[in-house]
């Protein structure tokens, strides 16, 4: 038997040694608590479908770690959703059938509206106008050739302009401590399929940062070293919030380090939906919650808009949303007759909670809940050829939620007796 604690194996280059360590530790997990009454068992969980690993970028240092925090937490219903990849789908599915938790699938990119963007009309994106964070939920065809393709071209447009940031880091570290900085390998080695994203480029940064010899993150070198580089005093010692304030006086527009996004990179709205439906998925929307912009701010307006899009699904991440703007978008989402779904999202340095406040919100939960069925059923049916929430041209299947919503009944009762019998 391994020395290396499990949690620590969650991490493991080895995906078959990420998995057994996760068994260990939900059975250890099974076996502390105590038998629940029969009434108890079958009380609703929370649900969280929208969470980034290493894949794209997060705190989880793999898929097995993720299903592992949500097997803690109490998750019924979870789902992976890395940008422009589906890599971490089949380890997740393993994990989280070995926790008995029910796994649903989703990517997230990014789409740009050119009339928005000449409108000035920002949406869920605070600081561009016209860009859209779109996502593709409960995703039937992970493998499928062509949207394997798209994603592969996006992700490119990635991976150029990050290794430019990469190599602007390097220059100034060069001209302004006289040594090299980051190299590629530092970026790309963080994560396992080299899916690199902006993030990844302030973590080596960070790194970089604090790697010669006698300059540990604290020493007054260090905090000299950063400061001449970034340009600002460090602001605390913490991993965390030295990634994000590198990001933000680095590398962001109008910083030493920026490196400008190619338009191409941007697909429209209806080649994102057209991605999207060839991976079997549902085509939806991010609400962003804080702040609310211009365009979101009528939000039964903007869902008049999505609805011309083809896009008829919302999912909210609660722990940036007010109870006011809960409760708008759920009732506005329950009006349409559109399925609404919640995450936590985890795209941060920092490790969160994987439940929210208003996500466990009785006046909330229930609907969430509804959701994250339904997407399960569409996810389940569509894989076996069978009608989804959506068909494969993304029009509404007449009867579509509620065969999809009893199919993901089915499926969390089965995993349910399924974990109570190992």
């Amino acid at each position: 038997m391994s020395t290396v604690p499990a949690t620590e194996r969650l991490a493991a280059g080895d995906v078959e040694i990420r998995l057994q360590a996760l068994r260990e530790l939900a059975a250890s997990l099974t076996a502390s608590r105590p038998a629940s009454r029969p009434e108890a068992r079958a009380s609703p969980r929370p649900t969280n479908v929208h969470v980034h690993t290493n894949h794209s970028f997060g705190v989880f240092r793999s898929p097995s770690e993720a299903v592992w925090h949500a097997a803690q937490a109490g998750i019924e219903v979870f789902g992976i959703n890395d940008f422009f990849t589906t890599a971490g789908c089949g380890e997740f599915a393993r994990a989280c059938a070995a926790a008995g938790i029910a796994a649903v699938f989703g990517v997230e990119c990014v789409a740009i509206d050119p009339r928005l963007a000449a409108e000035g009309l920002l949406v869920n994106d605070p600081a561009n106008p016209g860009k859209i964070y779109l996502t593709g939920k409960g995703i039937a065809r992970p493998d499928d050739a062509l949207a394997a393709a798209e994603l592969a071209r996006l992700r490119g447009f990635q991976e150029r302009r990050n290794r430019e940031l990469t190599a602007s880091a390097d220059a100034r570290f060069r001209a302004i401590l006289g040594e090299p900085g980051p190299t590629w390998d530092d970026v790309s080695g963080q994560t396992p399929a080299g899916n690199t994203t902006e993030r990844h480029v302030a973590r080596a940064i960070v790194r970089a940062l604090a790697a010669p010899v006698g300059r540990p993150v604290g020493s007054a070198a260090w905090a000299s070293a950063y400061e001449r580089v970034v340009g600002k005093a460090p602001p605390s010692q913490v991993d965390a919030e030295l990634q994000n304030h590198v990001r933000s006086h680095l590398l962001k527009a109008g910083k030493p380090c920026y490196v400008a996004e190619d338009p191409a990179a941007f697909p429209t709205v209806a080649g994102l939906r057209s991605l999207y439906l060839s991976l079997g998925s549902i085509p939806t929307y991010p609400v962003l919650g804080d702040p609310i912009t211009d365009g979101e701010r009528d939000i039964a307006s903007w869902c008049d808009r999505l609805d011309g899009w083809g896009f008829r699904a919302l999912e909210l991440i609660p722990a940036r949303n007010t109870e006011p703007r809960m409760t708008a978008v759920v009732a506005e989402a329950t009006r349409r007759g559109w399925p609404v779904f919640d995450g936590t999202e985890h795209n941060t340095p920092a490790m969160e909670p994987m439940t929210t406040r208003w996500g466990l919100d009785e006046r909330f939960r229930p609907r969430l809940r509804e959701g994250a069925l339904v997407l399960l059923g569409h996810q389940r049916r569509v894989a076996v050829g069978s009608s989804g929430y959506v068909d494969a041209c993304g029009d509404l299947v007449p009867g579509g939620y509620r065969a999809c919503l009893d199919a993901g009944v089915t499926a969390v009762d089965e995993i349910g007796r399924f974990a109570r019998q190992g």
